[in-house]
C-alpha cells in the first residue's frame, strides 16, 4: 500500500473539486486542502527539516492540514488537548521539547515565546501551496507522540511509528470502505488518537471529514450534529452515545444519514447498541478495543441488528485481533480472568524520552524476538468470544472480599440504563451515576441486594451531571474522589 501521505495526494490530484473537509460554514475541497499542506510544509522546511511540533489546537480545516504537513516533511507531532490547564501543557511541552509550538490567533500563549506562532501567523503566506514535498520516509521514524495518563496516572508520552499507521490504515481503508458519499464525524480532540484513525481513514478514502469543534453542540447535542451535517460515519467513545440517549427525550432525531458507528476507549454497554439499533434498524457497528501503547485499536467485532445478540454480555465482545496486531492472554495471580498482551511489529516504539515501563517487553515468539506490551486489562472468554472485565487495579480486596467494581457498575446499568463509576475510597465504596434527573436509591439498592452480595453494595449513591474525565477521555477517578471530600 502507498504511505498515506501518497494517497491524500493522489486523491487531491484525481478529485480536486470533491469536499475534504466541512468546518463550520466552510466547505474545504482536496485541492484547496493539499495547497494548504504545502505550503504549511515549504514553512516548516524553512524553520527546520523533520521538525517536531506541538499543537495546541482544536480540531478543524487548519489543524489538519498542520498535521499532514508535519508528516509530509518527516516531522513529529504532539498534540495538546486546548482544554487543558496550562501547567500540563508546558509539563508536555518541557518533555517533548518542540521546533515549534503552533496554538490558535487568540490565544495569550504562556509557552516560549521564540518557538511559538500563531495559526494565522503559520498560514499568512501561501504562495508556496503549489510546490510539492519530495522526501524518502522512513517507516520506523515516530511520527507521533500521545499522551496518556496510564494505570499510574502520570502522563507518558506514547512513540510510534510511521510503519505502524500505514499497517493499520491497510485494513481501515477497505474495512470501514469510505468513499465521496461519506461524512465522516470527527469527534475527538487531536489529543486523543481516534482523531488519528478519524483524520487518516477518511482523508486516504477520499470521504469528507466533518470537523465538531462546536464544543457544546459536540459534547452535549450529538445526535443534532448527526442529523445537521448528514453524517454517515460516526466514531467516538461509546460515552457519546449517552448524550444521544438524553438529546432523544427532548427531540426526535433523524439518523436516517448514518451506516457506520465506530466505537472505541471504553466498554460498549448492550442497552448503548440497542438504542443505536432502534433508531437505525440497517446500521453497522465496529466495537474496537486498543490501548494508545498498542497504536490506535488492535480488535474489532462487526454488530449488526440480526448478530448483536451472539456477542452481548455483560458487554460487547471486543472482537478479534486486526492483521498485523496479535494478542496473548496471561493469567494473573488472584484473578479469574486473564491479562491482554499485545505483540508484534506494529505497537507504540515505549515512550518518549525512553522512559522506562516494564510493560514494555521483549517477546519469544516462535523462536523470533517480537515487541510487546502488557496492557492492564483483563478479559475473559464465552462462547469463542473475548469481553473486557476490567482493569486490574479495578479489581479490589475490601475486608478479604475480592470484588470487581466494574460487575457493580454492570448491574446499576442493568437496573437504571444509565452509566456509573463505582470507586472505593478508603476502603469504601461509592458509585457516581450519571443523570440530571432523580432516581429512585431504594428501589435501586432492593435491585442490586437480589444479584449482588452485600459487602459489593455501594455505601453512597451520587448523582452527576457528568462523569469527569481526563484530557484523553478516560475517567478521572482523582476527581470523583475530590467529590466525595467536598
Amino acid at each position: 500500500m502507498k504511505d498515506f501521505i501518497e494517497l491524500i495526494k493522489t486523491n487531491a490530484a484525481n478529485y480536486p473539486n470533491r469536499i475534504a473537509v466541512i468546518d463550520k460554514d466552510r466547505k474545504i475541497s482536496y485541492a484547496e486542502f493539499i495547497f494548504t499542506v504545502n505550503a504549511i510544509s515549504q514553512r516548516l522546511l524553512k524553520i527546520k527539516p523533520n521538525p517536531k511540533v506541538v499543537i495546541d489546537l482544536e480540531q478543524g480545516f487548519e489543524a489538519y492540514a498542520l498535521i499532514v504537513a508535519i508528516l509530509n516533511v518527516g516531522g513529529i507531532y504532539c498534540p495538546l488537548n486546548p482544554t487543558a490547564p496550562i501547567e500540563r501543557k508546558k509539563q508536555i511541552i518541557n518533555e517533548f521539547l518542540p521546533d515549534l509550538t503552533i496554538v490558535s490567533s487568540d490565544n495569550n500563549s504562556e509557552f516560549n515565546p521564540s518557538k511559538t506562532i500563531t495559526l494565522e501567523s503559520l498560514l499568512a503566506n501561501k504562495n508556496d501551496g503549489n510546490i510539492e514535498v519530495t522526501i524518502s520516509y522512513d517507516g520506523e521514524a515516530t511520527i507521533y507522540i500521545i499522551y496518556t495518563s496510564g494505570s499510574t496516572g502520570v502522563p507518558k508520552g506514547v512513540k510510534i511509528c510511521r510503519k505502524a499507521l500505514n499497517k493499520f490504515l491497510e485494513w481501515a481503508i477497505p474495512t470501514y470502505a469510505a468513499n465521496e458519499n461519506d461524512v465522516w464525524g470527527q469527534f475527538s480532540f487531536l489529543s486523543f488518537d481516534l482523531s488519528i484513525v478519524d483524520i487518516f481513514t477518511c482523508l486516504c478514502s477520499g470521504a469528507t471529514l466533518y470537523a465538531m469543534n462546536d464544543l457544546p453542540a459536540k459534547k452535549f447535542r450529538p445526535a443534532g450534529e448527526i442529523e445537521k451535517a448528514k453524517i454517515t460515519v460516526w466514531h467516538s467513545i461509546p460515552s457519546a452515545i449517552e448524550f444521544m440517549i438524553k438529546n432523544w427525550q427532548t427531540k426526535i432525531y433523524d439518523f436516517s444519514s448514518l451506516r457506520l458507528m465506530s466505537l472505541c476507549g471504553e466498554p460498549l454497554k448492550t442497552h448503548q447498541v440497542e438504542f443505536l439499533f432502534k433508531k437505525k434498524d440497517k446500521l453497522t457497528i465496529f466495537n474496537t478495543y486498543g490501548p494508545t501503547e498498542g497504536t490506535l485499536f488492535c480488535t474489532w467485532q462487526e454488530l449488526n441488528a440480526s448478530n448483536y445478540s451472539n456477542y452481548a454480555h455483560f458487554s460487547m465482545s471486543i472482537g478479534k485481533a486486526i492483521p498485523g496486531w496479535n494478542l496473548q492472554l496471561n493469567s494473573v495471580e488472584g484473578f479469574e480472568e486473564k491479562e491482554v498482551i499485545i505483540y508484534g511489529d506494529y505497537i507504540g516504539k515505549g515512550y518518549l524520552n525512553n522512559i522506562s515501563d516494564s510493560k514494555f517487553k521483549t517477546l519469544i515468539i516462535e523462536d523470533k524476538e517480537t515487541e510487546s506490551f502488557e496492557t492492564g486489562d483483563l478479559v475473559y472468554e464465552l462462547n469463542g468470544n473475548l469481553y473486557f472485565s476490567c482493569r486490574k487495579d479495578r479489581q479490589v480486596k475490601i475486608k478479604g472480599f475480592r470484588i470487581e467494581l466494574d460487575e457493580i457498575d454492570f448491574r446499576i446499568n442493568e437496573f437504571l440504563k444509565l452509566t456509573s463509576v463505582t470507586i472505593v475510597h478508603n476502603s469504601t465504596l461509592y458509585s457516581f451515576i450519571e443523570t440530571s434527573e432523580n432516581f429512585n436509591e431504594s428501589e435501586l439498592r432492593t435491585h442490586l441486594k437480589t444479584i449482588l452480595e452485600e459487602y459489593k453494595i455501594p455505601n453512597g449513591f451520587y448523582r452527576v451531571a457528568e462523569i469527569p474525565r481526563s484530557q484523553n477521555q478516560k475517567i478521572d477517578i482523582n476527581a470523583l474522589k475530590e467529590m466525595l471530600n467536598e
